[in-house]
């Protein structure tokens, strides 16, 4: 049975150890890898033993500028023990990767996550789906077990928090106070930003307008309220950084004429990861749930915000798409 708790709640589970493994989901993001960099370093402060990693620990290179990265290990060389396990903005238990055996072996997990599509698992389980990212309840966590967080701490948790808002754009007035709250702390914000969020480098121009050249858009979709296509083929993948390779969605989002942006990265022959966004119309209501059409396909997400994999030639997955999103 898995036990929901709060930020104190949680608080409460980490301090019972003196040995955690701190695990980020599968080809993490800035979120997944700034919360688990953040809560690592905080522990190590307090003399914990702490193995940092995910499956399969290989840090992108665009994300080593977060602070703590460079301490992550292969997940293939942490010690099973019977301490505890805290998994970090894992949808799903899939989404840890290869990590049995250290579930198996952990008398306690901890579950930190706010994706509304989690459907519960660990011991024990954070979930706030209002929350902005995941780095923000780490920090609330943080703070209510009165850890230190330092400059290196909140710069972490701060990569995870504007990459997940866009730079502020979504996320409300919680997301504003957290940022507060970290750049108190001594976030540091400029070359952090420019590095997760506008670098690339020269050559990527030329193949960012390659692909964007094969965009199709679909305005009769979702009701008419238009979606935007963009697939980006296994020879691709195998020549290009993976973070520019996600920054392609971005774009999609921003055609006026499509509600909803669809990008498909096929990472292995005939393996397509789905990534799917959606924004308001008229009224904020109005998005659409593009994490039930991920849930129907074995992933999860949140409403405007949400992916999951796919097998088969890209004629099919892309039929399969388009009937769930009529």
């Amino acid at each position: 049975m898995t036990i929901r708790v709060d930020a104190a709640g949680a608080a409460d589970v980490l301090a019972r150890h003196r040995e955690v493994t701190v695990l980020c989901h599968i080809r993490p993001d800035a979120d997944a890898l700034g919360s688990s960099s953040g809560l690592a370093r905080a522990l190590r402060a307090r003399g914990v033993t702490v193995h940092h990693s995910f499956d399969p620990g290989v840090v992108p290179q665009t994300l080593g500028i977060i602070p703590g990265t460079d301490r992550v290990v292969p997940l293939a060389g942490v010690p099973a023990h019977d301490g505890l396990v805290v998994t970090l903005d894992c949808a799903s238990p899939d989404r840890v990767g290869r990590w049995d055996r250290l579930a198996d072996a952990a008398s306690e997990i901890l579950v930190i996550d706010h994706h509304g599509s989690n459907p519960g698992f660990g011991s024990h389980m954070l979930l706030d789906p209002a929350a902005a990212s995941t780095a923000s309840l780490v920090l609330d966590v943080l703070e209510a077990g009165g850890f230190d967080v330092d400059a290196e701490t909140a710069t972490s948790l701060y990569a995870g928090l504007v990459t997940d808002t866009g730079s502020f754009r979504w996320g409300g007035t919680g997301s504003h106070e957290t940022a507060r709250r970290l750049l108190s702390a001594g976030a540091e914000s400029t070359e952090l930003t420019f590095a997760l969020l506008d670098a690339h480098s020269f050559a990527w121009l030329r193949v960012l307008g390659e692909l964007l050249a094969t965009a199709r858009l679909d305005v009769d979709a979702v009701g008419g309220r238009g979606s935007v296509w963009l697939a980006v083929p296994h020879e691709v993948i195998l020549v290009a950084d993976e973070d520019d390779v996600e920054s392609l969605v971005s774009h999609l989002r921003g055609v006026r004429e499509a509600r909803v942006a669809v990008l498909l990265k096929e990472y292995l022959p005939g393996e397509w990861a789905v990534s799917l966004r959606s924004r308001a119309g008229g009224a904020a209501a109005d998005v659409v749930d593009v994490s039930a059409v991920a849930a129907a396909l074995g992933g999860g997400g949140h409403p405007s915000a949400a992916g999951c994999t796919m097998h088969g030639d890209l004629e099919s997955v892309s039929a399969r798409l388009r009937e769930l999103l009529r």
